[in-house]
């Protein structure tokens, strides 16, 4: 029980996200602010934007923000583009969702994951660039490309509604305050779900609403019994051995093997279960990092920015179940995940 009990220790920040997120999406939606800054982005293209710039906003909100803060934002933002320009707006607001992982390996704070690894094996921002960069980027690229392959790469935003200036002066400003404290919060212990909760206050207060129905309890609940599922079966110590075989083959077989097991119990476990018994950073440990972050996008479950992402397309209106979510990952991720393992075993071939 002691390890269902570290396991649910370690999950709580990222469940109390997911608890303060889609409140927040709910909120700033209520304010008007995604169809204002959608209204505002229209009025300054007339001949329609490339889909590679989103693709690209959403990757570098990952890579130097999170990959929570991607979906928050983004994805509402994408779905009102999509909205205006009277398009199907699958193929927009799938691009937060598959950057969520994709780009999720740049830097430690891309990932609560990779801060994990950091705090724990004490790594600096360089030993995570030196390592993971390169395959987060290579995985974005294949993404894009695979991506681009199956849906329109440029879209027409349409004549811009009303734009709502209070929406976008109140809602620009509590975006602008939770950058800054997810960014800044974390060195003086303000954690990421403490900025959303204190964010949510405050649209509540200017919207005069509570959304107590976004708050999503069974599907937190649901992930903290995965996790503590997962606890109590797998033995500890039990993938040491694997984690320690550092030659090519072995890093792209662990990164593959690491995805599977973040989509059956959510990367996050699958993360604290390598973790029992691993006393330095190894190829193997790094491959496995790698897997739980840029592979975790393939099932809903995988990540809680993935169920995040359901929930508020959900509220959008967009009814996707799991053969829909699949028909949107699968074509996409599988390609660029398996471009980004390869790069990371060729890393291994040459840095020795």
């Amino acid at each position: 029980m002691s390890r269902v009990v570290d396991q649910w220790s370690s999950l709580w920040p990222p469940l109390a996200f997911l608890l303060a997120g889609v409140p927040l999406a709910a909120l700033l939606d209520r304010l008007g602010f995604f169809d204002a800054t959608a209204s505002l982005l229209a009025s300054q293209r007339d001949q329609g934007t490339p889909v590679l710039g989103l693709w690209i906003l959403a990757a570098l909100t990952t890579a130097f923000l999170n990959l929570d803060t991607t979906v928050v934002l983004l994805t509402p933002l994408y779905f009102r583009l999509a909205r205006n320009a009277r398009t199907d707006p699958v193929p927009l607001v799938a691009i937060p969702l598959l950057l969520a992982s994709l780009a999720s390996s740049v830097l430690p704070v891309s990932n609560l994951t990779t801060l994990i690894v950091a705090q724990r094996f004490h790594l600096g921002v360089g030993d995570v660039v030196g390592h993971l960069a390169l395959p987060s980027i290579v995985a974005s690229t294949v993404g894009w490309l695979a991506y681009r392959r199956r849906f329109p790469t440029r879209v027409t935003l349409g004549r811009p509604a009303h734009l709502d200036r209070h929406a976008l002066l109140v809602g620009g400003c509590v975006v602008g305050g939770l950058l800054v404290g997810f960014v800044i919060g974390p060195a003086y212990g303000v954690a990421p779900w403490m900025v959303a909760v204190v964010a949510d206050v405050v649209l509540a207060g200017v919207v005069r609403a509570v959304p107590w129905r976004t708050v999503p309890m069974l599907t937190a609940f649901g992930v903290a019994a995965l996790a503590g599922l997962a606890a109590l079966v797998v033995p500890a110590d039990a993938l040491t051995g694997m984690l320690g075989r550092n030659n090519s083959a072995a890093v792209v077989a662990l990164g593959v093997g690491a995805a599977g097991v973040a989509n059956l119990v959510n990367n996050l476990p699958a993360l604290l279960l390598a973790l029992d018994g691993v006393h330095h950073m190894s190829w193997g440990m790094w491959a496995w990092l790698l897997g739980v972050n840029t592979g975790a996008v393939l099932l809903p479950v995988g990540a809680l920015a993935n169920l995040l992402w359901l929930r508020i397309v959900r509220a959008e209106g967009l009814r996707i179940g799991i053969r829909g979510y699949v028909a949107i990952t699968i074509p996409v991720a599988v390609p660029a995940f398996v471009a980004a393992v390869v790069t990371l075993g060729l890393e291994r071939a040459v840095l020795g």
